[in-house]
């Protein structure tokens, strides 16, 4: 009987560290999801955002981006310069987590996950943008 609780006892807590380093595997993508909301402010406010050619929005505002890969804003306003301004992902503290599952259970496929679903990646939460007012075009002298 002694065993047997034994033996019980080395399971559960196998499977509770399998739990655990599965946790941590592809956690980037998992806890943080492969999209993230990013608010866009502009000076002077009320300025037409379109991001990537298709999501468009009036700042300041809020669009949520895919973490998969970088993004290009092109920013309108009448009497100002238009503008492009590029959103770029950088490092999420996420793959501290993956590091340490991977290494765990030696395998690369939970950083290539987090890698292609967008899980190592991050954007700031918020965007300032300000835009040059357009110069006043010369008057055309007649002779």
């Amino acid at each position: 009987m002694g065993w047997e609780m034994r033996n019980g006892k080395v399971w559960q807590g196998g499977l509770v560290l399998c739990a655990l380093v599965g946790g941590l595997s592809g956690c980037g993508t998992w806890m943080h999801s492969d999209k993230q909301a990013v608010t866009i402010f502009t000076n002077p406010p009320e300025s037409e955002v379109v991001i990537d050619d298709y999501l468009h929005l009036t700042a300041p505002g809020t669009v949520t981006l895919s973490r998969k890969g970088n993004h290009l804003a092109q920013v309108n306003k009448d009497g100002y310069e238009p503008t492009s301004l590029g959103i770029d992902r950088t490092w999420s503290w996420w793959v501290v987590g993956d590091i340490v599952g991977c290494l765990i259970i030696f395998s690369p496929f939970c950083i290539m996950h987090d890698i292609d679903q967008g899980g190592y990646y991050t954007f700031d939460d918020k965007i300032y943008l300000t835009l040059d007012r357009r110069a006043a075009s010369e008057p055309t002298l007649s002779k």
